[in-house]
């Protein structure tokens, strides 16, 4: 009997699962508050050289108003002012307005430091460490530095909580996070905001890659697809509500108090959060695997007969001290076909989508609205995916949604924008849209498509492809200096690239999730990784 089988006689989607998948679900809220606050804990506001106390040479300068006095003193360049002894005013009795004697006058640096705005932001940490002018590369490095967080606990958790479980790496993360996030909120300069806003990454990433395979290793396969796009869902809510949040706070270090101390809710879910059955078997651990199972089914109001234990085994165990790695992702010709199509999907997923988050021009000028908008766009992706995927498979609207969310990104770029603005603006918010939904179908399939016993590796190794393709944004944008409409033309083509690539994987729809590693079709023969030691103990495994 497969696992599935036995879902199905305690409940695949009874009140057990509805409970710990909606708990799940929560943090993919708060994990998508983390992910997305440099948007505004790092906005760089309007600022300028500081000029207040400016010794001036000037003549019937009481009149003049702040600003005007602002215009005079400013030159183009915010992170220049004039120097003072060459700065004179005068009143032009010819027009009636003030002007400067010299439009030569040379320049300094900020003496004063800066001003900065706060129409928009009270305070981010570009105007509370000074991140502008010879110093900010360091706004761009947090992000490195952040994304390079992302990429690390996506391959850690990956491995450990295939290793040690997902339960005891949920807790594990939810304390660096919290930790990180409080520490990072008290820093008073940009050395001790880093290792913190790194750790941030990591912990974030990791928890939600465990929380999006544990929900779906909780119920049957007619209901992983609902799972796994609801948690998505309230990612966008998470979103959403993040642009609420910084629009009552606006201070930096309000904002990331408040993303980050809810986390410690999350403690409750101690005893709540279940340890993954399927973890359980493939570890051989068939007492605690039962236990869960007994408690599901009591909570569902369905019986678990007592010899299903013995007839769920059907042969298949891990073997005694057998330790998964991230090679075991590559040991054979349909693993390594497998891993290298999920990786490249996601690399290109996500470099897609932020590419085309930057490149679009504003919805409105509030950027609290524009962010607001941009979560909302990704709900009805979300939807549409909910209703369909069951219906028409996996494969299918992925391979759809990558080939015409890149068509759309080519013609976004290509078409004159002064000739059809509107028109170019219209194909880069539909080239977000079924990016979005592509986005959220190779999640889904990359939870189905690998085993269990190196699922959370197989999610690690993809989401450090995605981390990847995020660092890559910036760089390729760089592009248009070549061609303007280069960076789009390549995200089209490496939407496209990988759409038809997609076709190549298996479909999953209401398939059972696979266990071992020899549970993926192979056809071909081993690769060379697989030694003659690891051939032997799988022929004596097969004899038990």
């Amino acid at each position: 009997m497969k696992f599935d089988d036995v879902l199905e006689t305690i409940g695949p989607f009874g009140k057990y699962q509805k409970i710990r998948c909606f708990l799940l679900c929560l943090f993919s809220s708060v994990s998508a508050w983390h992910a997305l606050n440099m948007v505004f804990i790092g906005a760089q506001p309007e600022f300028h050289c500081d000029n207040q106390n400016m010794n001036i040479s000037s003549s019937k300068i009481s009149n003049i108003s702040d600003a005007g006095l602002l215009e005079l003193l400013v030159p183009d360049d915010s992170c220049q002012q004039y120097d003072e002894k060459d700065v004179i005013i005068f009143y032009d009795n010819s027009t009636g307005v003030h002007r400067l004697l010299s439009s030569n006058m040379s320049t300094t640096d900020c003496i004063r430091g800066f001003w900065y705005s706060k129409e928009k932001y009270s305070s981010t940490i570009v105007s509370q460490f000074d991140l502008v002018c010879e110093r900010k590369f360091w706004k761009s490095t947090s992000k490195t530095v952040f994304f390079f967080g992302r990429l690390c606990g996506a391959v850690l958790f990956g491995q450990l909580s295939d290793r040690f479980g997902r339960r005891p790496m949920f807790f594990v993360g939810a304390a660096i996070l919290l930790v990180a996030g409080s520490v990072a909120a008290a820093a008073q300069n940009i050395y001790m905001f880093l290792p913190m806003y790194f750790l941030q990454g990591l912990a974030h990433t990791g928890i939600f890659l465990v929380a999006f395979t544990l929900s779906t290793e909780l119920v049957g396969p007619e209901y992983r697809l609902f799972v796994g796009f609801m948690i998505q869902m309230f990612y966008s809510v998470g979103y959403m509500t993040l642009s609420g949040m910084a629009y009552l706070l606006r201070d930096w270090r309000y904002l990331e108090l408040a993303i980050t101390l809810p986390v410690v809710l999350f403690a409750s879910y101690w005893w709540f959060l279940p340890e993954s059955v399927r973890w359980l078997l493939s570890q051989n651990r068939n007492e605690d695997a039962q236990k869960y199972l007994q408690k599901a089914a009591a909570t569902n109001g369905t019986d678990l007969p007592p010899s299903i234990m013995e007839s769920l085994q059907d042969g298949k165990t891990v073997q005694k001290n057998r330790t998964y790695h991230f090679l075991d992702l590559v040991r054979t010709w349909a693993m390594a076909k497998l891993t290298l199509n999920i990786c490249f999907n996601w690399l290109v997923n996500a470099l897609v989508y932020y590419g085309l988050s930057l490149n679009t021009e504003n919805l409105a000028g509030d950027p609290y609205l524009n962010f607001c908008i941009a979560g909302a766009v990704e709900i009805p992706a979300y939807i549409l995916c909910i209703i369909f995927l069951n219906k028409v498979g996996r494969k299918r609207p992925l391979v759809i949604s990558m080939c015409v969310g890149g068509i759309a990104c080519i013609l976004s770029g290509t078409i004159p924008i002064n000739d059809i603005k509107t028109l170019t603006i219209v194909l880069a918010m539909v080239g977000k849209f079924f990016i979005t939904a592509s986005y959220a179908i190779v999640y889904l399939v990359a939870s189905e498509v690998f085993p269990t016993v190196v699922r959370n590796i197989g999610m690690g190794v993809a989401s450090m492809s995605a981390r990847i393709g995020g660092i890559l944004v910036p760089t390729m944008l760089d592009l248009k200096s070549i061609w303007t409409p280069l960076p789009l033309v390549i995200f089209g083509s490496l939407s496209i690239t990988a759409g038809i690539l997609a076709l190549l994987l298996p479909e999953t729809t209401d398939k059972p999730l696979p266990q071992l590693l020899e549970d993926v079709p192979n056809k071909s023969k081993k690769l060379k990784l697989k030694t003659v030691a690891d051939e032997k103990e799988r022929f004596d495994s097969s004899k038990v």
